[in-house]
């Protein structure tokens, strides 16, 4: 690691993000769940705070947690979180089944609705993560009282990633696209707001998000 890597670009609530996560964002390089974690932080605390009582963004390392630990030990971690009462619950998910290593190779988004009765996988590689998704939606279920006997899995439409490595990015996007559509009406296509395009911004647009939460919640 470089010298300066290792120090602190941004603390913000549960987030802590090093020059070492902000440089993922300076080129072709997969995001990590650090990154990501502190934006599904951000979307909850802030952006959609409005909606906080409706609205729950798992942290990715959670998320991993549920993923691969036995059912009897998630209670510790799942139930302060209240999610029996969200409406909305999102978690984003990664092909790891390693529980002594971090990493994987692809992030999906998994998205509970409770009105529907229905959790919707979006998946930018096709149906990569589909199997890992339906399993965790499974294991979830009790703790958003999901009735089991009418709970959907759903495979969403999902705009496409054009290369190996934006996947991380295209959870960001869709979630905040989402959380816009659920809590705010928003009218737009999916398609339209995430896509190849729009992708080519979208890591700059996100070191900025970090600059400016860094100047108001770090004293920068």
């Amino acid at each position: 690691m470089a010298d300066g890597d290792n120090d602190i670009v941004l603390s913000f609530n549960d987030s802590l993000l090093r020059k070492s996560d902000l440089k993922l964002l300076e080129g072709a390089n997969w995001l990590n769940d650090k990154l990501i974690g502190f934006c599904f932080e951000y979307f909850e605390r802030e952006q959609f705070s409005h909606s906080a009582d409706r609205l729950c963004l798992i942290s990715p390392d959670v998320t991993q947690f549920i993923k691969l630990s036995p059912a009897e030990e998630l209670g510790v971690f799942l139930e302060p979180l209240n999610l029996k009462v969200k409406e909305y619950v999102f978690m984003a998910v990664n092909n790891n089944s390693n529980p002594e290593n971090a990493g994987g190779t692809h992030w999906s988004l998994l998205v509970y609705i409770r009105c529907r009765q229905e959790f919707r996988h979006y998946d930018s590689s096709g149906s990569a993560n589909k199997e890992i998704a339906k399993q965790l939606a499974y294991k979830i279920q009790p703790y958003v009282l999901a009735p089991r006997g009418r709970m959907k899995v759903i495979e969403a439409d999902s705009p496409q990633q054009q290369n190996g490595y934006d996947c991380g990015l295209y959870v960001i996007a869709t979630a905040e696209h989402k959380c816009k559509e659920l809590c705010e009406g928003f009218c737009v296509s999916l398609s339209d707001t995430v896509n190849s395009t729009t992708m080519k911004n979208k890591r700059q647009q996100l070191i900025q998000l970090i600059q400016k939460v860094s100047s108001e919640f770090s004293g920068s």
